[in-house]
């Protein structure tokens, strides 16, 4: 089973996805970069924006993010997301996760609100790791 993506900005890889969740109640499409690095799989300021994430129905995380944006960053937990990519045109694969991150960056000058706005939604080694990940000079793929 592949899962295929292609090559965003900076030629980071993407994938498509729709993420679905029961509590808060999301169901809407999301664009997640792949990061390697990245331990978890984290829903950027915007996207949780744009995804009309309350940041008060969720538990504020007490482990730091590190890395991402400007130093002033709270995270929050998504509890029991799930994460449905298409395979093909008439196929979907489902993968549960038990938490993603939201994160929630208080930015001091425009300077850093500029960053922040640029920062990506991220597909983290808590799912990749489920699969073999390629990158090509135009895509990413995922094969399990």
């Amino acid at each position: 089973m592949r899962i295929h993506g292609a090559s965003g900005r900076s030629k980071l890889g993407y994938v498509n996805a729709y993420l679905m969740c029961a509590n808060p109640n999301i169901n809407a499409p999301i664009r997640l970069y792949v990061d390697t690095g990245a331990s978890r799989t984290t829903i950027a300021d915007r996207d949780a924006l744009r995804l009309g994430i309350d940041y008060g129905q969720l538990e504020e995380s007490q482990s730091p993010v590190i890395g991402i944006g400007c130093t002033r960053i709270k995270n929050y937990l998504l509890r029991d997301v799930l994460v449905v990519f298409r395979v093909s045109e008439n196929s979907f694969h489902i993968e549960r996760l038990p938490i993603v991150t939201v994160l929630k960056h208080e930015p001091r000058n425009d300077s850093e609100r500029a960053i922040v706005d640029q920062c990506p939604s991220l597909l983290g080694i808590d799912l990749l790791e489920k699969y073999g990940v390629r990158f090509t000079a135009k895509k990413v793929i995922l094969e399990k």
